[in-house]
């Protein structure tokens, strides 16, 4: 049962974000293979979706994941004592990698995917902008981007790292892991914040608001 429309908005957000996930990771694919869906378990070495409309639909897969995520770091935020966050401020801030570290800070938490976020955002822009060609590296001056999902043998970390010129490939499977990370996220960020005082969610209402969608 919803407590009010805190809850309702949170709920909403989080049931966005999770079907966006669910979307990025198996409808890109579906799109691409042009046929049945395909189980998630895809091999890493599967093969790469390229080409130029590709790269900027996968580009702007994952800013909408961004956004998606953005609005739950919002949602979350108000759902918790005013003491804890200065929600304005938060909402004002553009960079969601900073404003997921930024509530976490507020509720007490560490942040350990806060560098695997600012990877993917600039794989994310790679993607978009310059067709999958890397033209920005992870530190000035450096000549390498690292991408932010695991990656064949560069399973550990954050993943391969692509020298500037080098194009970015992204396979079915490394979709389908961007989705399970983004939903993993989603789910711990609420489940954190359920289990402090005067947070609204209800995971069950929650489950139910998913099934119906």
């Amino acid at each position: 049962m919803f407590i009010d429309s805190q809850s309702s908005r949170l709920t909403s957000a989080l049931a966005t974000l999770r079907r966006g996930a669910a979307f990025f990771g198996d409808g890109l694919r579906t799109a691409k293979g042009g046929g049945a869906r395909s189980p998630v378990s895809l091999p890493p070495g599967s093969v790469g979706v390229a080409g130029r409309c590709d790269h900027k639909v996968i580009g702007n897969g994952l800013r909408e994941l961004d956004r998606f995520l953005s609005v739950l770091i919002d949602e979350v935020a108000g759902a918790l004592p005013p003491r804890h966050v200065d929600t304005g401020s938060l909402a004002r801030q553009r960079n969601t990698p900073n404003k997921l570290r930024a509530l976490h800070t507020a509720m007490g938490r560490p942040s350990p995917d806060h560098d695997r976020l600012r990877a993917i955002g600039r794989s994310r822009d790679c993607l978009f902008y310059c067709d999958g060609i890397v033209t920005r590296s992870d530190r000035r001056h450096g000549g390498t981007m690292t991408v932010g999902w695991p990656c064949g043998e560069h399973a550990g970390g954050l993943g391969r790292s692509i020298a500037i010129g080098e194009r970015l490939v992204v396979t079915p499977a490394n979709l389908v892991w961007i989705s399970a990370f983004y939903d993993r996220l989603a789910m711990d960020l609420v489940a954190a914040s359920s289990g402090r005082p005067g947070a609204l969610v209800d995971m069950d209402a929650d489950l139910a608001y998913m099934q119906s969608c």
